[in-house]
This record gives structure tokens, C-alpha cells and sequence, in this order.
């Protein structure tokens, strides 16, 4: 039982000889945490400011079909705008990725050290996606309207020699059957161009760096390295303190 009061005894001196040290340092303690937030606080203000666009892209469909499958688009963009590129550059893509548990959705995602430039750039992507897929279905519309009209050409051609076939009113009319399916194909229940859904997302700050939490983890690792190198002066200072004494004595 006396073991452990004079255990007790030694834990509240160590501890108080902790504080007292920290008392002592505190100047220290309070000069060093506020130049470690001080140079945070100016590295984080003179750090250039990225600002962040994101746009959700629908692919555009034919008939029920993609223009172009979405994962191929994701493949061919990530190539052109993130693989091949040099790593500094002041307006970047950051994000191609396929949108999931949504059909012929994809996420693009840009950052410059403006909106301006990140939409513009966002902009850019979006109308090379557009111009790719009009090509494709305006060949597939020239296609089919070539289909149309030779079905055309072909009933004129044959429209005196129906009453010389038995079956000349049912080739009359698949014909014209054919023609009304094609049309359908191509109308505008079934061509659906590329486009983006809703707006492009902008923030009005930047998304780095982020300042506060800088100041904040500066200022906290300041505080800590602070308690630290106090403690660390003070026992050398104990130590050199013991090997004068030691000297005196022997």
C-alpha cells in the first residue's frame, strides 16, 4: 500500500514537472506554432487556385442503340485526354468514367485555375463527342434515306404494272410497308442526339487548395512539434546539467 502512494506520488510530480515545462516554453510553444501556421497561411494563399467543371454527357441512340458505346467512348477519351497528355498543364481532364447504374451516361471532369477555362475546356470535349456522333448518324440517316428512295423509285417504276400481277396490290403494299418502317427509323422518335444533361457544374470556389484545412493542420502540427521539441530541449538541458555535476563531484 506505501509502494503504491509513493508510486502515485512520483506520477503527480512527473506530471507536474510536464506542465511546469510547458509553463516555462510557452513562449516557444507560442512563438513556433504561430510561424508554422504563419508560412501555411502564405503558402496556401500564394498557391495557384484550381477550380473544378464536371458535365454529365448522354450518348446519343438510334433506334434503341448507342451511337457509339458509352465504355468505348470512356476508353477512346481517357486515351486522347488523360494517358497522352503532358502532366503540367494549366487546364486538365481529371475524371472520364462511365456514370453506373445509369444508361449511355458518362462523367467528365475538368480543373484550371479558372470556371472560364474549366468549362471552356469541358465544352471543348463535349462538342468533338457531338460532332463524332452526328457524323455517324447523319451517314446512317443518308443510309437509310438511300434505302427509301430507291423503295420509291421502285413503286413509281412499277405503279402501271400492278394490275398485271395477281399479287401486284400486296407487292404494293409491302412496299410501301418498307418505306413507312425506314421513315420510322429515322424519325425523331428514334434518333436521339448526343447532349449534356442538365448544366456544367461549377463551383464559385476553388476545390484547392483548400486554405482552411491547411491553416488547420499547420496549425495543430505546429502546436504538437512545438510540445515536442520543448521537451526534447529539456532533456538535454538535464542531461548536460547531470554531466556537470558528475564532473564537479568526481
Amino acid at each position: 500500500m506505501e509502494e503504491n502512494r509513493r508510486y502515485m506520488k512520483e506520477d503527480e510530480i512527473d506530471l507536474r514537472e510536464l506542465f511546469n515545462t510547458i509553463i516555462k516554453r510557452k513562449k516557444f510553444i507560442i512563438l513556433f506554432t504561430g510561424i508554422v501556421t504563419t508560412l501555411a497561411i502564405i503558402w496556401a494563399f500564394l498557391k495557384t487556385p484550381v477550380y473544378e467543371a464536371k458535365a454529365f454527357v448522354e450518348v446519343g441512340s438510334i433506334d434503341n442503340s448507342a451511337i457509339e458505346n458509352p465504355a468505348n467512348l470512356v476508353k477512346r477519351l481517357q486515351i486522347v485526354y488523360l494517358d497522352n497528355v503532358q502532366k503540367k498543364q494549366i487546364t486538365s481532364v481529371t475524371k472520364v468514367a462511365k456514370v453506373q447504374k445509369a444508361v449511355n451516361l458518362i462523367e467528365i471532369n475538368t480543373q484550371s485555375t479558372s470556371n472560364e477555362k474549366a468549362v471552356n475546356k469541358l465544352n471543348e470535349i463535349i462538342d468533338e463527342i457531338k460532332t463524332a456522333h452526328k457524323a455517324k448518324m447523319d451517314n446512317y440517316i443518308g443510309f437509310i434515306n438511300e434505302k427509301i428512295n430507291n423503295l420509291k423509285a421502285q413503286r413509281v417504276s412499277l405503279e402501271d404494272e400492278y394490275n398485271k400481277f395477281e399479287d401486284g396490290l400486296t407487292i404494293k403494299y409491302n412496299l410501301a410497308t418498307k418505306i413507312n418502317e425506314l421513315s420510322l427509323k429515322i424519325s425523331s422518335n428514334n434518333i436521339k442526339q448526343t447532349q449534356i444533361v442538365g448544366k456544367i457544374i461549377i463551383n464559385d470556389y476553388p476545390i484547392k487548395p483548400k486554405k482552411k484545412l491547411i491553416v488547420v493542420v499547420a496549425f495543430i502540427t505546429g502546436f504538437i512539434l512545438s510540445i515536442f521539441l520543448v521537451f526534447f530541449l529539456e532533456f538535454i538541458g538535464k542531461s548536460n546539467e547531470d554531466e556537470q555535476y558528475a564532473t564537479l563531484k568526481s
